[in-house]
């Protein structure tokens, strides 16, 4: 291209007028210059550099820059008269340095400053420095905080190391053609490198001046140490200070250096083996032998540290012995490792997201500092001081949305202050998620220290969640289908399982799925198969209940106040104590042996409320007063509405654990506060432990089917279960009060006449119903609806199967053996105990 002086001028002066609006316009753009979002400003070029700005940085990130770096370079090529020949061939060169730019910057990890540009630009959803362009080539999949979101063409097709030749080598096309004389410039630096190694040695001259005497290691031990450590470089230096030697060539210089090294390092272990560190009190500041030199001030012998050793793994304990010195306890190799933790990955994320929430709050005119961020499995608790004092705390509150769309994420949660603390937590979901395993929760516990431990997982800063069920006393887990129950519920099993041997803990287990638990059947720690016909579920209940109030008798009895002081006691001191009030052990449940702990679990109490709504009197029985007894009660719900999560549930059951679920109303009711709704799911839950109203977010422990499967085999190959057969006996509920907190409504049925004529009429006729009951007893609704949930609950009628009649499980016979056994007796005249079937004839 041949251009005239004035007209050289001329087209410079443009480019270099164009490459500074430019610059200028880039330099001082912001989003709410062209969206109207955010702080009001100004940009330097009016709204016209806006506009231009708004879209150079939407399509190209800060490759934006290149483009009026690329008009500098045109100008000054021209101003200096430099032949721009095939100027077509080198504008297409630029043509494709750019996108292959926005794709390796889009593929480069971001960095502090970058992550703090993107929150400037408004472009964190993009998830990188290449613009539009960069993230249609080389955007991650979910890089926007969409899982399902695609991923770049090229990455998709390619991966990331293919998409980052491909893009390499492009740029390398793009140079060629530009012909910026890259090529010359590197043959002319291979030149000059090649000329210096070839030039011969420079002799030192001899320095006119005082005689300086040769350098002779002193005896003191920090010479005789830094001296030891002296690089070739500084010897080098000293013998050429010397004045007394003369100049030698170079190979005599590096063999002096050499001997001098190795004399001084000589010298060094002479002394520090003929002298002790302890032999001086000078030697007391000196640093050990084995110790590292930066301990003493000195540099460090190694510019890469050594990696610190391993930390070693806490040993399980020993569990107490004295109980069942046959049964063994499952080893924890049969759970899995931990996966490797990518520590460098992790600091880098943590400091992205603190500057990102700085500037998130930057841009709303909030000065705030992030002065702590501690990891979780899951979520990074960011620890964060409001630096403008006259800020309510509570305002903070408010920028939950604004955090979850500046940083593309979900599942963000702000506490606001800290408990105990004069900071603002905010919880922000991990990028790279860690599985919290089940194997190092067991090795940290310590089981001696509680009575019945169960294992939860980890809180947000990666403690470990481990509770005593004995202290909570009892526990609620809700959450809506699919966000961890089960595996929580599978967890707390296996985690006393891991702990407990059967003399010490007995299940009851309530399974309304009928699958859920079935793979406990058969282990030594139950006291009935897992109940999955929901009749029979409150005949367990009752059984409790009754059981818990034989417990009282035996503790009031001994004089203690709960099962471990009852325990701890003996036969012998058992014996003793009652034989001053005239009884016997035999008279105590289980003969005055030790009483194991009764964990009562219902996998679904919503559905078994839908058949039997008695079931809740008895819970809230067993919840208010079973504690001291050694009875804890575990529910899980995936329906957590008020009429199923009462007030009575709540009020007796202080620990509650809550995953996602689909509302506020919901999060309220089983923590009294909302923010389950906004959960990630998949484990992460909210605790709230008991005496306290704060809850504590954690992610769940992840136990693999293949790990729930080992433990449950090794206890049954340990041993067989010793079921009871009362447990699940419709008599259990003649018990005074069963069921109905003392009031004896449990047991009405069995003098209650008129309840009898119900049964006589309803195998007479054949007929069941509440209606059919109001008319042939001639009673209330409320009343023959009652009988009618009397019959379900004993096991005499089946469930309610749309409009259909209740189905009679049961004959007339069973039904006058159970009369009996409950101690009902009668006239032989009397025509209501008679066969209804010989009255009909």
């Amino acid at each position: 291209m041949d251009m005239r002086g004035p007209m050289r001028v001329v087209v410079a002066s443009g480019l270099l007028v164009m490459a500074g609006f430019l610059l200028l316009a880039l330099v001082s753009y912001m989003p709410g210059q062209v969206t109207g979002s955010g702080p009001t400003s100004k940009n330097l070029m009016g709204i016209g550099g806006a506009v231009v700005a708004h879209g150079f940085i939407r399509l190209w990130g800060v490759v934006a820059f290149f483009v009026p770096l690329l008009l500098i370079g045109y100008a000054t090529a021209i101003l200096r008269d430099h032949e721009l020949a095939n100027l077509g061939r080198r504008l297409t060169g630029a043509a494709l340095l750019v996108p292959a730019l926005c794709g390796l910057v889009h593929l480069l990890p971001l960095r502090q400053d970058a992550a703090g540009l993107l929150i400037h630009w408004d472009q964190y959803p993009f998830g990188g420095l290449g613009g539009s362009l960069g993230r249609f080539l080389c955007a991650p999949a979910g890089a926007d905080g969409q899982p399902n979101s695609p991923a770049g063409v090229l990455v998709e097709n390619l991966d990331v190391w293919g998409a980052a030749g491909v893009l390499l080598a492009l740029a390398a096309l793009a140079l060629m053609l530009m012909d910026l004389g890259l090529r010359r410039l590197f043959s002319r630096t291979v030149a000059a490198v090649q000329s210096w190694k070839q030039a011969p040695p420079l002799e030192m001259p001899e320095r006119p001046g005082r005689v300086k005497p040769p350098f002779v290691p002193g005896p003191a031990a920090p010479v005789l140490k830094s001296r030891a450590t002296t690089s070739i470089h500084e010897i080098t230096k000293r013998i050429a200070e010397d004045e007394q030697a003369t100049p030698p060539d170079a190979l005599a210089l590096i063999e002096r250096i050499r001997n001098q090294k190795r004399s001084l390092q000589g010298a060094g272990a002479a002394q520090a083996a003929e002298e002790p560190v302890a032999a001086t009190p000078a030697s007391a500041d000196l640093p050990a032998a084995d110790e590292p030199l930066a301990t003493a001030g000195l540099p460090p012998r190694s510019a890469t540290p050594e990696p610190p050793p391993p930390r070693p793994r806490p040993t399980r304990k020993a569990p107490p012995t004295g109980l069942s010195e046959g049964y063994v306890l499952p080893p924890v190799e049969l759970l899995d490792d931990a996966p490797e933790k990518r520590h460098a990955e992790h600091e880098q994320e943590k400091t992205q997201i603190s500057r990102a929430i700085e500037q998130v709050f930057r841009q709303f005119n909030v000065e705030v500092q992030v002065v702590n961020a501690t990891r979780g499995p899951v979520v990074t608790q960011y620890e964060m001081r409001l630096l403008d004092e006259s800020m309510r705390v509570g305002k903070v509150e408010g920028f939950e949305k604004d955090l979850a769309m500046k940083l593309g994420t979900e599942g963000i949660r702000i506490v606001a202050p800290l408990p105990n603390k004069t900071t603002i937590g905010i919880e922000v979901p991990n990028r790279i998620k860690e599985a919290v395993v089940m194997r190092d929760l067991v090795e940290e516990a310590d089981p001696s220290t509680m009575a019945l431990p169960i294992i939860l997982g980890r809180d947000v800063i990666g403690k470990p969640m481990i509770g005593d069920l004995a202290k909570m006393p009892h526990l609620l887990v809700a959450g809506a289908t699919g966000m961890g129950k089960s595996v929580c519920m599978n967890a707390m099993i296996c985690s006393i399982l891991l702990f407990k041997r059967p003399e010490e803990v007995k299940f009851i287990m309530v399974d309304p799925k009928m699958v859920e638990l079935a793979g406990y059947e058969d282990i030594p720690h139950l006291l009935a198969p897992p109940i999955t016909d929901m009749t029979k579920a409150h005949a367990a209940l009752e059984w409790a209940c009754r059981t818990m109030d034989e417990r009282y008798e035996a503790l009031r009895a001994t004089g203690v106040r709960d099962i471990r002081a009852y325990n701890d006691l003996g036969i012998d001191e058992i014996r003793l104590r009652l034989a001053k009030k005239d009884q016997r052990s035999e008279d105590l449940p289980g003969g005055g042996a030790k009483l194991p702990y009764i964990v009562v679990l219902v996998d679904e109490y919503a559905d078994l409320m839908m058949v039997n709504k008695e079931v809740e009197k008895s819970i809230v029985r067993l919840a208010a007063k079973s504690r001291a007894c050694g009875i804890h009660v575990i529910l899980t719900t995936q329906r957590p509405s008020a009429d199923v999560v009462t007030g009575l549930i709540k009020s007796n059951l202080p620990s509650r654990i809550c995953f996602r679920v689909v509302d506020k109303s919901n999060s309220r009711v089983v923590l009294d506060v909302s923010g389950a709704e906004n959960l990630l799911g998949k484990g992460d839950m909210l605790f709230l432990q008991p005496g306290t109203s704060s809850v504590m977010r954690g992610q769940g422990v992840w136990l693999k089917d293949s790990e729930i499967n080992a433990i449950i085999e090794h206890a049954k190959s340990q041993g067989v279960p010793t079921y009871d057969d009362d447990v699940l006996k419709v008599g259990a509920v003649r018990m005074d009060g069963g069921g109905d907190s003392g009031s004896g409504a449990g047991s009405e049925w069995i003098g209650d006449r008129q309840f009898h004529e119900a049964v006589q009429s309803m195998y007479r006729y054949n007929k069941t119903g509440a209606d059919f009951f109001r008319r042939k007893l001639n009673i209330g609704y409320n009343k023959a609806t009652q009988y009618v949930e009397q019959l379900a609950d004993l096991g005499w009628l089946g469930p309610q199967k749309g409009t259909a009649s209740r189905e009679i499980l049961r004959s007339w016979d069973e039904w006058i053996e159970t009369l009996k056994e409950n101690g009902v007796t009668w006239d032989e005249e009397d025509d209501l105990y008679h066969n209804p079937v010989e009255l009909r004839q």
